[in-house]
Order: C-alpha cells, then sequence, then structure tokens
C-alpha cells in the first residue's frame, strides 16, 4: 500500500521520537535485555490498551478494533519469569474518549508497530524465543498485516480531522513509550 499524504505527514513529525524510542528499544542481544524490553511495553500498552477497550470506536471505523497485545505481553513476562506487576498501571493522563484527530494519532503508533514487530520476532528467534516460551505477542502482532492495512484505510479516508492533533497524539504516544522504557 503506498504511503498516503496524511501517513508521510504522521511519519515525519513523529520520525525524531520514534527514533529515540526504537534506540531505547535497542536490539535486545540477549534475554535479559529482552525481558527488560518486554516490561517496558507491558507498560507502554498495557495503560493505553485498557482505555481503549473502554471506549467505543467511532461507527465510521464499520468494525475496525486495535490489536491489543497487553494479555499476551503478561503471558510472555511469565514464560520468561519475570515477575508480574502487582496491579494494572493506569496513566490517569489517559482521557476516556479521544477526539478522532487524537484517536487516529494513537492508533497510528500502535498499528504501526505492526511492521517493527516483524524485525523483533526474527531478533526474539535469535535468542531461541517464540509464541510458546516468551515471544507470543510479536507473533500475534508480526504475522498479519491486515489490522495495519484496515487501519491505514481508515486513517487515509479520516475527514473533517485535525492532522496537528493527530500528530500531537502520536508524539504523546511514543512519549509515554519512552517513559514506559525508562521505567520498567
Amino acid at each position: 500500500m503506498p504511503m498516503s499524504a496524511r501517513r508521510q505527514f504522521l511519519r515525519e513529525r513523529t520520525g525524531p521520537i520514534h527514533q529515540e524510542l526504537d534506540e531505547r528499544v535497542g536490539e535486545f542481544t540477549d534475554r535479559t535485555a529482552y525481558l527488560r524490553y518486554t516490561r517496558g511495553m507491558l507498560g507502554f500498552r498495557r495503560p493505553i490498551e485498557h482505555s481503549l477497550s473502554h471506549m467505543s470506536m467511532p461507527a465510521w471505523f464499520d468494525g475496525f478494533q486495535p490489536n491489543y497485545l497487553a494479555a499476551a505481553l503478561e503471558r510472555d513476562l511469565v514464560a520468561l519469569g519475570g515477575e508480574m506487576p502487582a496491579k494494572a498501571v493506569i496513566d490517569p493522563g489517559l482521557p476516556a474518549v479521544l477526539e478522532t484527530g487524537a484517536l487516529l494519532g494513537t492508533l497510528y503508533v500502535l498499528e504501526g508497530s505492526t511492521l517493527g514487530a516483524r524485525l523483533l520476532v526474527r531478533r526474539a528467534a535469535a535468542l531461541g524465543l517464540d509464541e510458546t516460551n516468551g515471544a507470543e505477542h510479536l507473533k500475534k502482532q508480526s504475522s498479519d498485516l491486515g489490522n495495519w492495512n484496515a487501519f491505514a484505510a481508515l486513517l487515509d479516508s479520516a475527514e473533517d480531522v485535525d492532522d496537528e492533533m493527530m500528530a500531537r497524539a502520536a508524539m504523546a504516544t511514543f512519549a509515554h513509550a519512552l517513559n514506559a522504557f525508562e521505567n520498567h
């Protein structure tokens, strides 16, 4: 699917913070680094997914639902021998309802991570990890581009959306991810 002007705009606006996150995630060349990555991903995804799961998607999404990974991340953490956080840490700064632009910006980051997961699943495999022993979330995330393609079509067809709001929400989502990786 060719990149639309809107996706190109979001990619350019979020490029620096996206690069910073990629550097923070790193290569995870051993299981200890991979465990840190898994904790960071859970810290990032769990609160956002919790918020999203409690809101209704717009009717024009025509049944689209985000790819939720927190439960698989929890199972991966257990499989890796990591300690499960005692309770979900929910960011009180995440709104219960998002304006369309903010919702699209947030989902741009979450659904767009499908593309990067295709590389990460290979890195995990090099450590002997797969969907049965600590990389279930990567398998789930990378095995089907259908959700990304469906979201990209929604993003491209969205009308009356404040693109600046969308970019700010995407950058805030990346900032939330950076914070999760620093604190987990």
